[in-house]
């Protein structure tokens, strides 16, 4: 699972997905500290398009799809299943759920959630089913993969942001900046790797940002912002702080599990405490500061 939450909804009617409080929806999964995809599809043959539907957390789909030609939700719930797929999915209609009940048990499908088709109902149930589906995936290795995913794309963002700024400096500022960050690695690792010594005296900043970690790309952006107007890199606060740290901690801490199923990380003779709400918290750092980073590449 990535820090995205992604749903597929299969209705045949598109006016009754606009009726839904989309907004309510994308700030409920929020608060899990997940973004929320939501990709609507009112066809059969668009929806068999998704297959094997591995890019999906969570899948909704109405029970009468096409009455008329004998077409029925459960029967696409089961072209689901085949694929080996274990995806929540939520079976909804304006009839009972006994009905319902009985479609599913029909086609033998397990592990189906069922639901009414009044909107308020329908959301409620969307969410339920979400932060169930989440808090069983959401052990360490999979908060694990979503950091690392995330501090990699932020990484990502974080170079263009300070290529961006370096090409403002005059050349003397910017073999400056090379030679610090140069001076930087050599006291962290008392080596150099690679080419980076031949770097010294340059301009190659992409040859630099090759070699920076998450930490040292942060700082930098930080030092470009002190040089270059409008750069605000810090606004929201310490990247540092609320996300590498952390994350160096579940990268290469010792866990120990705690009486009360939290964990205690150690590095570097200091300790992290993980629970609920440090995942939580942890994940709406992400989100934040993946969105304000975003931001700033498309300004620059």
């Amino acid at each position: 699972m990535k820090l995205t939450y992604s749903i597929l909804w299969f209705d045949d009617d598109e006016e009754y997905f606009n009726s839904l409080e989309h907004d309510d929806i994308k700030d409920g999964i929020s608060k899990l500290g997940f973004d929320c995809s939501i990709k609507f599809v009112t066809d059969a043959d668009d929806f068999l398009q998704e297959s094997p539907f591995k890019d999906y957390d969570l899948i909704l789909v109405d029970y009468s799809i096409d009455p008329g030609n004998n077409q029925y939700g459960q029967e696409f719930i089961k072209s689901v299943r085949e694929q080996e797929v274990l995806t929540e999915i939520i079976l909804y209609s304006s009839h009972g759920i006994s009905e319902l009940w009985d479609a599913a048990k029909s086609e033998s499908l397990d592990g189906i959630f069922f639901a009414s088709r009044q909107n308020r109902q329908n959301i409620d149930k969307l969410l339920k089913v979400a932060k169930h589906s989440i808090q069983k995936v959401l052990d360490l290795e999979n908060v694990r993969g979503i950091v690392m995913a995330e501090v990699g794309s932020n990484d990502e963002r974080l170079s263009l942001i300070a290529k961006a700024a370096f090409s403002k400096l005059t050349e003397e500022e910017k073999i400056q900046q090379v030679n610090k960050y140069i001076g930087y690695m050599k006291k962290q690792y008392n080596s150099f790797i690679g080419d980076v010594d031949s770097l010294t005296d340059s301009i190659k900043i992409d040859d630099l940002l090759e070699s920076l970690d998450s930490t040292k790309k942060w700082e930098l952006c930080v030092s470009l912002s002190k040089k270059v107007d409008g750069l605000n890199i810090n606004d929201k606060g310490d990247y540092k702080t609320e996300v590498l740290n952390k994350r160096n901690f579940l990268a290469h801490g010792l866990p120990k599990k705690l009486d009360d199923g939290a964990l205690k990380f150690m590095h570097r003779d200091k300790e992290y405490t993980f629970n609920d709400a440090e995942s939580l918290s942890l994940r709406e750092s992400l989100q934040k500061y993946g969105e304000f980073f975003e931001s700033v590449v498309k300004e620059k």
